[in-house]
């Protein structure tokens, strides 16, 4: 004869499914309002939402012993308090203050002076009684607000919560590792320590993230790019830490690989202007992409696939393609940094490819010193300007390691390549005064590049 419980949590979740495409209309409704309240400077990043699943609700029966509680699983249901979970995400986490305080004032009608509605939806009233923010049981704050929607008589119960991109992070974090995972931990002190220092680093993150925000918000420029270079180390940490938490688990070791973090968040924000409103995107974008990055099951030890043949039409691009589909498919750090472009990125795995191949060869010579050989010498610019590259990619051959990457060493190839190319500019009248010395002048470039590794 079957448990009385599971008997009790199979018709829960019977219950759940059939009600499940009324909750659906209503979450629909729900992200909409709260997506349309007026929140003065504040800026909402975007209203998020979910039903309990059935696996979910089965786990919070066990958990919260509701067989003692509930004589009915029909009651059970209606009583939930997060059937429906909706999220107001803001950027900063002093904005959860603000955005609360706004609602407060917004729902302002009341018949009970505990749940409170506005005058634009009588069916969405908030219980505004509690004192926020909660505190959580891992000693945490959150701003945690208990609803109920009005739908045909019934009163449907839903939670909102207002969550920083930290604080958003920080969660996804904290549910995989804490709250989600049955594995027996004899450490369990010890991680739960790693998790507060974890939490801890986020906070101090996010001080620094609205302190560069606030710093340039009146500007329409960032100034001298101080802001944009902040902005990219403390990006790189938090993907850096990101990897290796994750390499960790699955190899059980773990490389140094900040550099190439460096270069991949430049790589990111490269894409962004320079601008306030710029700044802006790159930070909800790039919380966005490190937050799904961590919910993704990444094969550090497999090979990775393209899905079709890459192809350039120009000879250094296709040299330096042909070079680096060779690397990351037979050494761990080629493998490892791609395989982060590829998840990051929002394109297949060859468009990724390609659009950072162009971005590489772009950051290696500067635009002037291309601008003034193209003015001297007119049709014959594109031979000079291929020689010189051909020399790059003879020294990126020779080092072959992933260290051509770090942002650092772009800079050193950049400055000596354009100063190789000014000074054919510089030297000499014509291009044919110029392939008298090429050979010379070629062997000096690349020696001199390698000489930076």
């Amino acid at each position: 004869m079957r448990l009385k419980e599971f008997e009790f949590i199979e018709e829960a979740t019977s219950i759940l499914a059939e009600q499940r495409p009324a909750l659906e209309v209503i979450e629909d409704e729900l992200v909409k309002f709260f997506a349309s309240i007026p929140l003065n400077d504040t800026e909402l990043i975007a209203v998020t939402s979910r039903i309990k699943s059935e696996n979910s609700l089965k786990e919070k029966i066990i958990r919260n012993r509701y067989l003692s509680t509930y004589s009915e699983p029909k009651e059970l249901i209606s009583d939930i308090p997060d059937l429906i979970g909706i999220r107001m995400e803001c950027k900063f986490t002093k904005e959860e203050k603000d955005i609360f305080l706004i609602l407060k004032k917004y729902f302002k009608c009341t018949d009970d002076r505990k749940y409170f509605y506005s005058k634009s939806n009588k069916n969405i009233r908030l219980y505004l009684y509690d004192k926020q923010p909660l505190r959580q049981k891992n000693g945490f704050e959150i701003y945690k607000i208990d609803g109920e929607y009005t739908f045909l008589n019934r009163r449907i119960k839903f939670e909102l919560q207002i969550k920083s991109l930290v604080n958003v992070f920080w969660s996804e974090i904290e549910h995989k590792i804490i709250y989600k995972n049955t594995t027996y931990l004899l450490e369990d002190a010890f991680l739960k320590d790693m998790m507060v220092s974890i939490k801890n680093s986020l906070t101090m993150i996010d001080d620094q993230l609205l302190n560069i925000y606030t710093n340039f918000k009146s500007k329409d420029k960032i100034d001298g790019n101080t802001g944009r270079v902040e902005m990219e180390k403390i990006f790189a940490k938090i993907l850096y830490d990101t990897i290796m938490y994750k390499m960790k688990k699955q190899l059980y070791f773990s490389i140094d690989f900040k550099k190439p973090c460096e270069t991949i968040i430049s790589y990111s924000m490269n894409k962004y202007s320079d601008s306030l409103e710029g700044l802006s995107n790159f930070l909800t974008d790039e919380y966005s992409k490190i937050n799904d990055f961590i919910n993704k099951d990444i094969d550090f030890d497999n090979e990775i696939h393209m899905e079709n043949e890459v192809v350039f039409e120009d000879e250094f691009s296709q040299n330096v393609a042909n070079f680096f589909l060779k690397k990351m498919n037979s050494e761990v750090p080629w493998n490892l940094f791609f395989k982060i472009i590829f998840e990051l990125e929002p394109e297949n795995n060859v468009d990724d490819f390609m659009n950072f191949i162009k971005f590489f060869k772009s950051s290696l010579v500067s635009e002037e010193s291309i601008y003034n050989t193209i003015e001297k010498y007119g049709e014959y610019s594109n031979k000079i300007i291929s020689d010189l590259y051909e020399c790059i990619y003879k020294m990126i051959e020779k080092v072959g390691r992933i260290d051509i990457f770090y942002d650092n060493n772009i800079e050193k190839i950049n400055k000596l390549a354009s100063e190789g190319l000014d000074y054919v500019s510089y030297e000499f009248d014509t291009y044919f005064d110029y392939m008298e010395m090429k050979r010379v002048i070629s062997k000096t470039i690349t020696d001199s590049l390698i000489k930076i590794f």
